[in-house]
């Protein structure tokens, strides 16, 4: 049987065979593209200007100063087609003596142009390294090991997106022989998870030219229900951090025809499965959005605590506070019979004490008010309600968010509505 998509007002039929790269949904449209949103010939489209702001040398500069914190310990997991070693670090309380930690795995640079997701991998490292209460907490809990150049060849050579063979790596990870650089990689990721610490989260850096910040969601079809659940859990978990800077889950759908068999995160589902959540992240390629990479770093690394269950002793969430309200689409939708809805109050003085009365209720499709989910005043910040619709039937609902301040009569006047669905 054929199968067919819609694209715009068009039905496509669809054979896999004829396909290198599978239909991915990007903000509900499907297309061919790559997860970076990079043209087919994007190779010899570019020119490297100075490595991209950022060389081998930066790098080399950089590792001396890194080394010097006691936090921190470099070494080699092989070396490039040229020669050049791929370093990794190894960032934590003690890094020679990791017994007992969580495992996070970072790599960058996979793509030499993508330089925006290796700022924002060294922005992570700034943070690990840090002094602060949130960063000792995690050392204390937790290994990290960073790769932050993982295509040393294609940097100083100048390819966009290939290594010194001429080969993308990215794509390289079910090829044989693979690429010194796969290989080296994919050695380490099997010794650490064959080790009494496994990887349990595993981001893959790289920069997007659809100019937005996103994660590379994997449908269940070419994983499972469950983990399809939990990758919406932990993408959802960082946006709460930064929920006006990355796009929701469902921004950018693939595998919705299967695991391709490809790349990094296809070698963790194929052999580990929901036991690492291994997913790309996007950051904005030369985009006039471009920056924020700080803020992006906390927002992923609070993000991942969460998701580890690991206990902070601080709380980003409000030193980010949005200067405009946000009510988000709920998730997951359609639902049953729970679902989630996160909202923001923003900051609307230079003070975090203003009160807003916020009242977040259900109505069906007739307008009858079925639940009142939030009536009091917050404080800026980011929330997050349940909604728990066991006792309705299938349909179409809304929620709406309004707030004021009844206490002073003041205040910002906001009122949003928005549509989910119950399906049973």
């Amino acid at each position: 049987m054929k199968k067919f998509f819609i694209i715009g007002m068009t039905a496509v039929f669809f054979n896999p065979i004829l396909y290198s790269q599978e239909l991915q949904s990007v903000d509900g449209n499907f297309t061919v593209i790559d997860k970076c949103g990079f043209s087919s010939d994007s190779e010899t489209g570019l020119n490297s200007v100075d490595n991209w702001g950022y060389g081998y040398d930066s790098l080399l500069v950089e590792l001396n100063i890194w080394r010097q914190n006691s936090f921190v310990k470099i070494d080699s997991i092989g070396l490039s087609v040229q020669g050049r070693p791929l370093w990794q670090l190894t960032i934590s309380s003690d890094p020679y003596n990791i017994s007992g930690k969580r495992t996070v795995y970072i790599h960058a640079r996979t793509h030499p142009q993508e330089t925006e997701g290796f700022y924002v991998t060294r922005e992570i490292v700034k943070i690990l390294l840090s002094n602060t209460a949130f960063a000792q907490n995690v050392r204390e809990n937790c290994v990290f090991y960073i790769v932050p150049m993982y295509n040393p060849d294609g940097v100083e050579l100048g390819y966009p997106r290939r290594n010194a063979n001429n080969v993308d790596l990215e794509s390289n990870w079910f090829t044989f022989p693979n690429q010194p650089e796969v290989a080296a990689l994919k050695a380490r990721f099997a010794e650490l998870m064959s080790s009494s610490n496994p990887i349990e989260v595993e981001l893959n850096m790289h920069s997007s030219s659809l100019c937005k910040r996103y994660f590379v969601y994997h449908d269940s079809a070419g994983t499972s229900p469950q983990f399809a659940m939990m990758q919406q859990d932990f993408i959802e978990g960082i946006r709460l951090y930064f929920p006006n800077g990355i796009e929701p889950w469902n921004y950018y759908v693939s595998w919705t025809s299967g695991n391709p068999m490809k790349y990094p995160e296809s070698w963790f589902w194929f052999y580990h499965g929901e036991s690492v959540m291994a997913l790309t992240y996007e950051d904005m390629y030369q985009c006039s959005g471009t920056g924020n990479f700080d803020i992006t770093a906390n927002a992923i690394l609070q993000g991942v605590m969460d998701y580890m269950n690991i206990p902070t002793s601080v709380d980003y969430k409000n030193e980010f506070v949005s200067k405009n309200f946000i009510l988000e689409q709920n998730y997951p939708n359609p639902f049953n019979p729970t679902t989630k809805i996160r909202f923001t109050i923003p900051a609307l003085t230079p003070s975090l004490s203003q009160r807003e009365r916020v009242i977040l209720k259900v109505y069906d499709i007739l307008g009858n008010e079925v639940a009142t989910l939030v009536n009091e005043e917050k404080e800026p910040g980011y929330y997050e309600v349940e909604f728990n619709a066991e006792q309705l039937s299938s349909g179409i609902y809304f929620y709406r968010l309004q707030s004021g301040n009844p206490s002073t009569g003041s205040g910002q006047s906001y009122i949003q509505t928005k549509k989910m669905i119950l399906l049973r």
